[in-house]
């Protein structure tokens, strides 16, 4: 019976709960979920400097840190070439000759009569004979001329000795006048030359000769009359450069180059040179309407025992268009002779011998071509870059002036380290194939965790380093080395602040004598001089107190709505192989690594055991420390806008030596177990 009651009861209660309108129903729901898992040990100093001892596993660390690199900037090829420009002031037409016969029956037709007889010939006093019509197209159809010559040539066929010539000569089109002046005292069979300069004139294919004036002495007795035979006008055109002209140009060399062309080396003086890259670029451009050649060659470069050369072929532009080339050659893995053109004779350095043609083909047509017509030819040797150079380097000096540098080997780590035994050098690895000198004006240690600095104080720094040139072999090097230990220098105090940054101040120079190798100096592209500092340590550390840290990223959003959370606590686990104890510290860190808060840890659950070791330290097992952190409604708040958190394991030691094995670590895992409000609408 009661338990019908009660069955009842429940029943009644339900149809309440469906037929009366309420506020949601809420209740409490647990969520358990892994937070973060870190695992800490030396390993935070890059393992590739630490060796393990093959006879019990302990540590021996080794390691060096790059301080400063220098290469050699100076050795680099700048961009160089040359443009060469063609007008029609440099071309050339063909030196030409062509005859007219002016005839004895034209000088006076009264001998035509006479034509084979024999006769006393009087003394002749013409004037204005008539014109003769002299075709100059052999010369060209129209020229305007910049400069050239005519050499008029008149001969005396004539039975008498002739006394005076004054010749005249005209375009026929608009008579204008291209030559005038007189020849005398010509004897029989003999010849008479003037030469006229033809600067600014205009000459014609169709040209007009006139004998203006002719006397002539009169015979010595009866003589032969043949009207055929009288005065030769031979004209004869030469070193024709036209502004304009309508020709057939013939076929000649419009661009020569065959010299040395410098390239500038930012201060080296390079011998020979192979490109790892580069280009030569040439750009042909004409508007002449006949075809070109373009022949270049580059004797000093050569791929395989082959010199770089080729022909490239440029058609005729079209009337009133333009006619355009561009070639583009790999320079990669050529080696340049930079001594000049013939450095038998003149030994140089930087310099490059090249040989450029363009040549005109003519094609015999006549064509038109003024001042505005033009080759133009641009000609560079742009981007390169050297496998390796040879010659002399230069004498430079850089000084670093005051700079930094992180010093890897104790990131993530400070606190109290001491060595029983260890080794530190500076080396100098030099890769360049000169000579050089390192100085150290300063060198000091940061530890940016204690903020504390420690200036190097070393007796052997005081001198210039000095270092020699390696073998000419892509990656070999020389090493000098200056050993610091506790009799010259403070290094042990220096090493034992633990420093996370180097900050430095040093000089490099190369070839400090001078030109001492005699252009052997050599540099490949990855030539360079290194500074590191170089660490050896034995596996005994003598261990006061020291950190090792680790940031781990969280996303609570994972787990839901995290705005319904009401309380939370976090589990800790901790694992420690280590052969000393350790404090644990945890902070909240926002997505900028910015601190939200502290996770509050009971001072004494801040104490991790140690492991447990065997009779020479070595652990046996790990030492395993549990606790439960609470977090309140201030930490919740923080957790939700956490991305990060940061763990921090300080570990303190006795100060005695004590060996550190490679399975020396510690272990930290976390869970959260979550309370949220769950609520139900109806």
């Amino acid at each position: 019976m009661k338990t019908f009651i009660k069955g009842l009861t429940f029943i009644s209660f339900l149809f309440l709960l469906v037929g009366c309108k309420r506020e949601p129903v809420s209740w409490d729901n647990r969520v358990v979920a892994p937070l973060f898992k870190t695992k800490l040990g030396l390993g935070q100093i890059d393992t590739k400097f630490l060796g393990k001892n093959p006879t019990d596993s302990s540590y021996t660390l080794t390691y060096e840190n790059l301080v400063y690199s220098y290469r050699m900037a100076n050795v680099r090829a700048y961009d160089t070439g040359l443009t060469a420009a063609f007008s029609l002031k440099k071309l050339k037409l063909n030196n030409q000759t062509i005859v007219q016969k002016i005839t004895l029956g034209q000088i006076n037709p009264i001998f035509k009569l006479l034509n084979g007889q024999t006769a006393d010939i009087p003394e002749q006093n013409q004037g204005n004979l008539a014109p003769v019509d002299i075709d100059a197209s052999a010369f060209f159809e129209t020229a305007t001329l910049d400069s050239g010559f005519l050499d008029i040539s008149i001969t005396n066929n004539l039975p008498v000795n002739v006394k005076l010539v004054v010749f005249e000569l005209n375009n026929a089109g608009d008579n204008s006048q291209v030559a005038y002046d007189s020849f005398t005292n010509i004897p029989i069979n003999g010849k008479v030359t003037k030469r006229i300069d033809l600067r600014e004139k205009t000459v014609t294919k169709q040209l007009k000769g006139s004998i203006k004036r002719l006397t002539t002495e009169a015979s010595n007795g009866p003589v032969l009359i043949d009207a055929d035979k009288g005065v030769d006008v031979e004209l004869t055109v030469s070193s024709l450069r036209p502004r304009y002209a309508i020709a057939a140009f013939p076929s000649q060399n419009v661009i020569e180059q065959d010299e040395g062309l410098t390239v500038f080396m930012g201060g080296a003086e390079v011998k020979y040179f192979k490109a790892k890259a580069g280009k030569l670029k040439i750009n042909l451009v004409s508007t002449i309407q006949e075809d070109m050649t373009m022949y270049f060659e580059i004797p000093s470069a050569k791929k395989n025992g082959v010199v770089l050369s080729s022909i490239v072929k440029l058609p005729a532009a079209p009337a009133g268009g333009v006619s355009k080339r561009f070639e583009d050659f790999d320079l990669t893995d050529y080696i340049i002779d930079f001594r000049g053109k013939n450095p038998d004779v003149k030994d140089t350095v930087n310099t490059f011998h090249q040989i450029l043609i363009v040549r005109l083909d003519s094609s015999g047509r006549k064509v038109a071509i003024g001042l505005r017509d033009s080759i133009r030819l641009e000609y560079r040797m742009e981007s390169l870059v050297p496998d390796y150079a040879i010659g002399y380097m230069g004498q430079s000096l850089t000084q670093t002036g005051d700079q930094k540098t992180t010093f890897d080997l104790f990131k993530g780590l400070n606190g109290d380290f001491k060595f029983k035994d260890f080794k530190v050098s500076l080396v100098v690895k030099n890769g360049i194939g000169a000579d050089g000198r390192v100085k150290i004006n300063t060198l000091k240690g940061e530890n940016v965790f204690t903020k504390n600095t420690v200036a190097l104080n070393a007796t052997p720094l005081a001198n210039d380093i000095f270092i020699t040139s390696p073998p000419f072999v892509r990656d070999a090097y020389t090493v000098s080395e200056v050993v610091l230990d506790g009799n010259n220098s403070n290094i042990k105090t220096f090493i034992e602040n633990l420093p996370q940054m180097l900050d430095y101040n040093l000089d490099m120079e190369v070839n400090p004598n001078g030109n001492v190798s005699l252009y052997k100096d050599f540099v490949f592209d990855n030539s360079r001089v290194d500074v590191y500092l170089k660490v050896e340590a034995p596996a005994n550390f003598s261990v006061g107190e020291f950190v090792l840290r680790d940031t781990q990223s969280i996303d609570l959003q994972t787990l839901g709505d995290v705005s319904r959370i009401k309380s939370a606590k976090m589990e800790v686990n901790v694992s420690n192989t280590f052969p000393i104890g350790a404090k644990l510290t945890m902070s909240l860190l926002d997505e900028g690594l910015a601190f939200l808060t502290s996770l509050d840890i009971d001072p004494s659950d801040q104490v991790i055991e140690p492991a447990i070791l065997d009779d020479k330290g070595y652990p046996l097992q790990s030492g395993d420390t549990y606790f439960t952190l609470g977090l309140g409604k201030e930490k919740i708040e923080a957790l939700k806008k956490a991305k990060f958190i940061a763990i921090t394991t300080t570990f303190l030691g006795s100060g005695k030596m004590q060996k550190i094995y490679d399975v020396s670590s510690i272990s930290v895992s976390t869970v959260v177990d979550f309370e949220y409000e769950v609520k139900m609408g109806r």
